[in-house]
This record gives C-alpha cells, structure tokens and sequence, in this order.
C-alpha cells in the first residue's frame, strides 16, 4: 500500500497521540502531549517506534491540519512534541495554536525551510512546501543525526543547516565509548559546540540506562546527559 503525500492536501498521518512526560533532549521531564506522525526517511536498526515507518508498519489516521489543532486546544496541556516517524515530512508551521511552545523531534535529514519531494523506501511520496521559518524558528527543535551503530550516513547538507541556527539542540544515542570518538568528530566537522549536545543511551530498560561509567565520559568530554526518563519508567511501553 503506497500514499502519495501533497503539501495542498493538508493531510497528516498520525500513529498515535497521548500526553506522557518529554523523557528525553533539553526539555526531559515537562509534561507534554504527543502527535507521533506516522512514515519516517530512515530505518535505524535500534529504532523503538519501527511500527511508524511504512504504510504496513502499523496502524495510523489522516488529519487535516485544523482536526490537529482542535485536538491540541483539546488538551490542557502547554508543550506540544511532534515526533515520529519523521515529523518534517508534514508542514509543521500550519499546526501552531497560540498559547503552546512546540517541540521537534527530527532525524535532521530535511532542512525544514525547503520544498520536499522524496520517496521513502515503501514507495511512498512526500511533497510539501518549505516551512515558514519566521514560525518555526520559534520551535524548540532537537536534532538527532544517526551514528553508523544506527546504519545511517549523515547527511552533510542539512547538518550544516542545523549547526548554524540557533533554535535547536542535538541529541545522539550511543552504545559504548566508541560512540563518542564519532559524535566528537561530527562537532568538529561542523563546528557545533558541546553545550548543544545532549547524550542518551540506547535502550529501552531501566538497566539499559543505568551506566554509570558511560555518564562519566559524557561528562568528561564536555557534553550533557539526557536520560531517557520514558524507559526507565516505562521500559518499551507505547503511549508514554
């Protein structure tokens, strides 16, 4: 089954949405609502939400961009994370209802501001309109380029995009040390500095988060910490 995505449309996919904890990124711990839109450009092999990527993935619904705002002003909640999947495959800046501070979860792949047109790897097409950064820019974005433990090439275009604006973060998920030689040698590339990045580890367990020698380097190279607060809670549970 194959969608073919039209910015004129005004149609967004979601898997789910729900009101949880942000558990991870600059932000952990606020309470937020969720809108997980489904399909996503990648296919990390430690992804914890594979059942967004393709049309047979898992199940989802079509909003239009004004059923999304109604459901935001619905919740009485202040913080709105747009997650995925990939959520800059959809028009992020048509959802913004007044009085809420909006949060992007994002692979980084797309730079935000230019017009879309790609087929993702179940055959599925995406086209949009860039997004107005006059509204996005507002946006609290965290960024999370993929190491080689994910099996995903970098791509050097857009994180030079994204290491010269000032309205995001960057988030990394390691494993081992290893990890951080290459997440050291990204910043250097693009000449990002360490008080932007918040490092998590893989997982999906409370023990997985639990390594304390591991936080130590984090700390000891400069950088900041994000524990991943949803599994140590929650472990691989959905909707948290």
């Amino acid at each position: 089954m194959h969608f073919k995505m039209e910015a004129n449309k005004d149609i967004y996919y979601l898997s789910e949405h729900f009101v949880s904890l942000q558990g991870e990124g600059n932000c952990a711990g606020l309470n937020s609502f969720f809108l997980r839109f489904h399909f996503c450009n990648l296919a990390c092999t430690w992804c914890d939400t594979k059942y967004t990527w393709f049309a047979d993935s898992g199940k989802f619904q079509p909003y239009s961009s004004e059923e999304l705002k109604a459901l935001i002003r619905a919740h009485n909640t202040e913080h709105i994370i747009l997650t995925g999947g990939e959520p800059t495959l959809y028009r992020l800046d048509n959802l913004v209802v007044p009085g809420k501070k909006y949060h992007v979860e994002s692979n980084g792949v797309f730079i935000p501001t230019a017009p879309l047109a790609v087929t993702i790897a179940d055959g599925t097409v995406f086209r949009r309109e860039g997004m107005d950064e006059s509204v996005i820019r507002h946006f609290n974005w965290v960024i999370s380029p993929k190491l080689s433990n994910a099996r995903q090439q970098i791509n050097e275009q857009s994180i030079s995009f994204w290491a010269k604006q000032d309205y995001c973060v960057f988030k990394f998920i390691i494993r081992d040390e290893s990890d951080l030689d290459e997440i050291e040698g990204t910043l250097k590339r693009f000449n990002i500095a360490g008080n932007k990045v918040y490092v998590g580890l893989e997982g999906q367990s409370l023990e997985s988060q639990l390594k304390p020698a591991l936080v130590d380097e984090i700390i000891r190279r400069g950088l900041n910490f994000s524990p991943r607060l949803h599994a140590m809670l929650w472990g691989a549970s959905r909707g948290k």
